[in-house]
């Protein structure tokens, strides 16, 4: 089995082209981070050339190749919070997001749908937003110009200033400064899965929490809501409040107390490396680790970035991904003749 997990569909970072100059030209340093050079929404050519790519590779079964994202359904309705004076909290579904983003992205949402219904592109979810939000709230409270500058033009999650302090893991959606932050938390994800399910006709059966981070007191709410697994690192810190943590192991499969199981990822594919350059050994890397996996005969997992197929900001970068994705899939086939394309939940159904 071969199943590419794809993190930050349907999630905001860097508005535009020339949202991105102004931030320049006002000393943000938006060419330092690979998301903040080229993360942005999937237009509907980005799409359709993601499409193409995936239909073009057949598993020994006659089926394409699947992206399952993992997708942020909303993000923060930029205006209302500012009339707010940012003192309230408010957020639209990224179907609104793509309508206010106009022509090149009219046609994004019925590309979702059609990939799901085609099997090639099965969303999962990855939190509500993709932005911590009392993180988010703080900063535009106390005046943290980088982050004040980046949502006047609608940016989240930028680069620090220069001698500005950094806002630590703003894209931990699920990071908590005291444990009763997670109780606001629990009702995002009822927030998450419903608006989740009204804009794609399913309850998401899989999460990834945003950039990896979360605590394990939200489980039980995450079962309830109809997730029952969880991709996270083999080995990371659990966020406890009050500034603790506790590091704990994962193995593929294993299983909670909740019910929850847990997913690993064993390969990588990241086209794009973090400082933004062209990364040309993506696929060689990938390969190794996927040889690996299916030498073992364990299902391999996997893991890359919307950054690398976004293409409305740079076009090469996302030309390069494309070309070396193609090309990846194309050596898995050759290499592997038996091998089985599936979606998240496809491969999780069948194993467990």
């Amino acid at each position: 089995m071969v199943v590419i997990f794809v993190d930050d569909y349907g999630s905001i970072r860097t508005r535009s082209e020339e949202a991105r100059q102004l931030l320049l030209k006002a000393g943000v340093p938006m060419d330092t981070s690979r998301y903040s050079r080229f993360d942005t929404l999937c237009d509907t050519e980005d799409m359709q050339m993601l499409y193409e790519v995936l239909t073009s590779v057949k598993d020994s079964r006659g089926r394409s190749a699947c992206f399952t994202p993992f997708a942020n359904p909303a993000n923060p309705a930029f205006e209302k919070i500012w009339e707010s004076g940012f003192t309230e909290y408010y957020r639209e579904p990224f179907t609104e997001t793509l309508l206010r983003y106009g022509k090149d992205y009219e046609s994004v949402h019925e590309l979702w749908k059609q990939g799901i219904a085609e099997g090639i592109f099965r969303p999962e979810y990855h939190g509500t937003e993709h932005v911590s939000v009392w993180k988010l709230m703080k900063a535009l409270q106390k005046g943290h110009k980088s982050t004040r500058l980046a949502f006047d033009v609608e940016c989240v999650a930028v680069p620090p200033m220069q001698g500005e302090p950094a806002v630590k893991k703003d894209t931990a959606v699920f990071d908590i400064e005291h444990a009763e932050q997670n109780t606001q938390l629990i009702e995002d994800v009822k927030v998450g899965q419903q608006l989740f399910e009204e804009l794609l006709g399913y309850r998401s059966l899989l999460f990834t929490p945003g950039a990896n981070l979360y605590s394990p007191a939200i489980h039980s709410a995450l079962v309830t809501e109809g997730i029952r697994y969880i991709s996270v690192n083999r080995y990371f810190p659990y966020p406890l409040g009050d500034g603790k943590y506790v590091k704990k192991f994962h193995w593929n499969g294993q299983k909670e107390q909740t019910g929850m199981q847990f997913i690993i990822r064993n390969c990588v594919f990241e086209p794009t490396s973090e400082s933004g350059a062209l990364n040309m050994n993506a696929k060689d890397i990938c390969l190794k680790n996927v040889d690996a996996a299916l030498r073992w005969h364990n299902p391999a997992i996997i893991s890359t970035h919307r950054v690398n197929f976004a293409g409305h900001l740079d076009k090469e970068h996302r030309n390069h991904s494309l070309d070396q994705l193609r090309s990846l899939l194309q050596e898995i086939v050759k290499r592997h003749p038996d091998v089985e394309f599936m979606s998240g939940d496809e491969m999780v159904r069948t194993i467990y």
